[in-house]
């Protein structure tokens, strides 16, 4: 039997990280050290030059600690920078003005100095869950080295997955730009997003 997928907490990652999720005994780590420059406060979109990847901005609440339960968000987090860049790169998704409000609650909500990044993450993921009609993994309750997991936590992992193609409306000049958030997917695709499980590719 396969090793079960073991993730890292993401803001709004990207399909794969769904397909993984909805596996048999697939768990998010929130008892990692966070891992910077990740897919863990990066929302990876796309604009009409090419890809795009919006950073929340963190700190540690602690200097000495790199837990992901001490990463807070920092200052210069602005829930109405990241709204303008996916109003402005995804408003013409078909299915935008149908999921937008949620995420204008969700970003309203938890992208404020102070607030916590993992509660943030973990909200950003059980939505999409939830619109994808998947169970939302189990959280880790301590610290897991990897060796009986399918180990996902290595930001390396990230760099080449792929899925599916589904239509973008940048494509035209772009081509497909895979890897890209579930928002990306959800706004293109609506509904329709929760057949990719059954298409995309590892």
């Amino acid at each position: 039997m396969p090793a079960p997928p073991l993730l890292p907490a993401a803001t709004f990652p990207p399909m794969t990280w769904f397909r993984l999720a909805s596996l048999p005994n697939a768990t998010v780590c929130i008892n990692e050290n966070f891992v910077k420059q990740s897919l863990r406060n990066r929302v990876a979109l796309v604009n009409t030059q090419g890809p795009i990847e919006v950073s929340l901005p963190v700190h540690r609440r602690r200097a000495a600690s790199r837990a992901s339960r001490d990463v807070m968000f920092a200052a210069a987090v602005k829930p109405a920078l990241l709204l303008k860049v996916i109003r402005t790169n995804c408003g013409r998704a078909p299915f935008f003005d149908h999921y937008f409000p949620d995420i204008e609650d969700w970003a309203q909500r938890h992208l404020n100095q102070g607030q916590p990044w993992l509660d943030a993450a973990l909200a950003s993921t059980k939505w999409s869950c939830d619109m994808l009609g998947i169970e939302h993994p189990l959280s880790s309750t301590k610290f897991d080295d990897g060796e009986a997991w399918d180990d996902w936590r290595n930001k390396a992992r990230w760099k080449h997955v792929d899925f599916h193609r589904y239509p973008q409306v940048f494509e035209d000049r772009l081509g497909f730009v895979p890897g890209r958030s579930i928002l990306d997917v959800l706004f293109h695709l609506g509904p329709e997003a929760s057949t990719l499980h059954s298409q995309h590719g590892a």
